[in-house]
């Protein structure tokens, strides 16, 4: 089981962080955070499978490039999730901060990564660019060592509790992020 970071702790963690000038990301993801049932949840999205897409299958956050018309990553981020997920967190909630930047080992980009709290109904409709989407409860995911194709060797991983992703692990990327989540929320 995951540890369940509480909103409040993460916006009083996170305050001020936009405050700073934004990152010069290449890319940028939202982790979009809701209160349910079961404690805090996160929204997790599958790619959809596409040829030359390094991410094709993976589990994800709502995110990608930061475009020319975006006036910075957090403008991507949100832009990102109402394309991929179909809300604007801007308008269904409020953006509580920004986590530090992630340099991934294997490609050459910085990922502006931003956390909002979701208070208002946001239906989920996906783009093509996703197989599925699911509010997950941090109570819910597993943590385990998986075997993936992409790796030589086990990683790190959580695993989903919904039964059309019994088939794949949250890793990588995402994994680091959410851990990035995870410390902010114990710091």
């Amino acid at each position: 089981m995951a540890p369940v970071p509480e909103i409040p702790v993460l916006a009083a963690r996170l305050a001020g962080t936009l405050d700073a000038a934004p990152p010069a990301a290449t890319a940028s993801v939202m982790l979009c955070l809701r209160e349910g049932g079961r404690g805090t949840e996160i929204l997790l999205c599958r790619r959809a499978q596409r040829a030359g897409d390094p991410w094709s299958g993976h589990v994800g956050l709502p995110g990608g490039r930061v475009e020319p018309e975006d006036a910075d990553p957090l403008a991507a981020a949100a832009r990102e999730t109402r394309e991929e997920v179909g809300f604007d967190p801007r308008a269904t909630g409020t953006v509580l901060g920004m986590l530090e930047p992630l340099q991934p080992r294997a490609f050459p980009i910085l990922i502006g990564a931003y956390v909002a709290h979701i208070t208002e109904p946001a239906p989920l409709v996906l783009s093509e660019e996703l197989a599925a989407a699911w509010w997950t409860p941090f109570a819910d995911l597993e943590h385990v060592s998986a075997e993936v194709p992409e790796a030589p060797t086990r990683v790190s991983a959580w695993r989903l509790p919904h039964d059309d992703a019994a088939d794949v692990v949250l890793w990588g990327i995402t994994y680091r992020l959410l851990d990035r989540l995870l410390a902010a929320a114990a710091a």
